[in-house]
């Protein structure tokens, strides 16, 4: 293992021009090496098995020598994109037709070593009901409907960053005199060039989205496609209505058939059997001005799209919503609030505790399986075309079992208590009595003989 090592340090630094001279080195310095030594015994031997050894040999270091340059390549590249940094990773704007407006992209270089990034322009559309996007390149683009990126302007193509710099790199939107109204998605991408030398098909980029819309004829129509609730069975949703364990997963589909991209939002709320609505079944973060991430904060329902993720024209999206269990506040070392939960048993527990503050001498906690019909109502909206509020309606009702704690009877201490007050019945009505007449008898008997006498 060391003489590979050694070799693939050897061809690759060594100044010798001449790769075979390089072996041929190579084995001199290493004539009483492992390999070396096979080759002589085994010549000695079989000079066709040699031979083919020793070509063999030779195509392992030239592998070597171009496995070890992609190898560099690779975490250069690596290394390069880890220590990238870009912000504001997307820009939604509102841009007429024949009008242009520009925007800013910071780019920060975290390293200590120079980087030369490369621009480029691509176009996206929905991937899948995830809202995961695909990017197509203009020339593969099969429709301009909602195409943006030969409408995209960069300051720069090339941009050599020095160690810890950071550049404001501006790009234009120029919307055309006729450009088509509604929504047009694009992406600018940043990417470090490859080492000299070296062919490599793909590479790793960081990207920014920029979704426009522009004013005119905008269709805006959406729809609740459908609400479900369920668990994750080996990462696909199950449809259930009885669980007896957190997480339950709440779906939401929302469609857009209009012609410019919608951001609903919403919330469900759950009510139990007697009509309250469960308190801390859901969380939001709390965000700086500046998008920097505060704390979290407990909310009385489980929000619907709390990330603000957009649904693109003429397509379909899923939102998944989880509840978790019941929320509590806890300080990290940071000084961050985060919100933990706990489940159904301990919830209803601490209610009890707070309504009960002691027990009873003949009370006790019991425990017994509950199935508790819990009703998850959910409201959507999105905001129409004159910032009215479109709204959409749902419920459904779930079942879940939980070991439910209450206050009962202990029963050992009323019959110790039983037994105790039926000796001392005992004693005082029977016993006592008892005594008393046999002692009336004797003392009757005492004076009966002291009078014959």
């Amino acid at each position: 293992m060391h003489f590979l090592v050694y070799c693939t340090i050897f061809v690759q630094v060594t100044p010798v021009r001449n790769f075979h001279t390089k072996i041929i080195i190579l084995s001199y310095f290493w004539k009483n090496s492992v390999v070396i030594r096979l080759f002589s015994c085994i010549s000695r031997e079989n000079h066709y098995i040699s031979t083919y050894l020793f070509h063999l040999f030779i195509f392992l270091m030239k592998s070597l020598r171009y496995l070890s340059a992609l190898a560099l390549f690779v975490c250069s590249i690596s290394f390069a994109h880890a220590n990238l940094s870009i912000s504001p990773l997307k820009h939604e704007l509102t841009v007429e037709a024949g009008k242009e407006k520009s925007e800013i992209i910071k780019v920060t270089n975290n390293s200590d070593t120079p980087i030369t990034l490369y621009t480029s322009k691509e176009d996206f559309i929905s991937g899948d009901d995830t809202g995961t996007p695909t990017f197509v390149k203009p020339q593969n683009q099969t429709s301009d409907e909602f195409s943006l990126s030969n409408w995209i302007q960069i300051e720069n193509a090339n941009i050599t960053l020095a160690k810890k710099e950071t550049r404001e790199i501006r790009f234009i939107v120029k919307v055309p005199p006729k450009g088509e109204p509604g929504g047009h998605y694009g992406a600018i991408f940043f990417s470090p060039g490859a080492p000299s030398g070296v062919q490599v098909a793909v590479v790793q980029r960081l990207g920014v989205l920029i979704l426009i819309n522009v004013p005119g004829d905008i269709q805006i129509a959406g729809s609740l496609e459908s609400f479900q609730i369920g668990k994750k069975l080996e990462n696909t949703f199950s449809s259930t209505t009885d669980f007896n364990a957190f997480p339950i997963l709440f779906e939401t589909r929302f469609k857009n058939e209009g012609n410019t991209h919608l951001k609903p939002t919403g919330r469900i709320e759950l009510i139990d059997e007697r009509g309250d609505i469960l308190k801390n079944v859901g969380k939001e973060a709390i965000t700086s001005p500046a998008g920097a991430f505060i704390g979290e904060k407990m909310v009385d329902y489980i929000p619907v799209n709390d990330g603000l993720g957009n649904v693109l024209p003429k397509s379909e999206r899923r939102f998944e919503s989880v509840w978790e269990g019941f929320g509590y506040p806890e300080l990290q070392p940071d000084g961050t609030k985060v919100v933990k939960f706990k489940d159904l048993t301990s919830y209803y527990a601490d209610r009890a505790a707070e309504k009960r503050a002691f027990l009873q001498f003949w009370e006790s906690i019991h425990t017994r399986t509950v199935d508790k019909i819990i009703s998850a109502n959910l409201v959507l909206t999105y905001e129409g075309k004159d910032k009215e509020k479109k709204e959409f309606r749902d419920s459904k009702k779930i079942t879940v079992q939980y070991e439910e704690q209450y206050v009962g009877i202990n029963y050992l201490v009323i019959i110790i208590l039983l037994g105790l007050f039926s000796a001392l019945g005992y004693y005082v009505f029977i016993a006592v009595p008892a005594s008393k007449e046999r002692l009336r008898k004797e003392l009757m008997e005492a004076i009966d003989s002291k009078r014959k006498e």
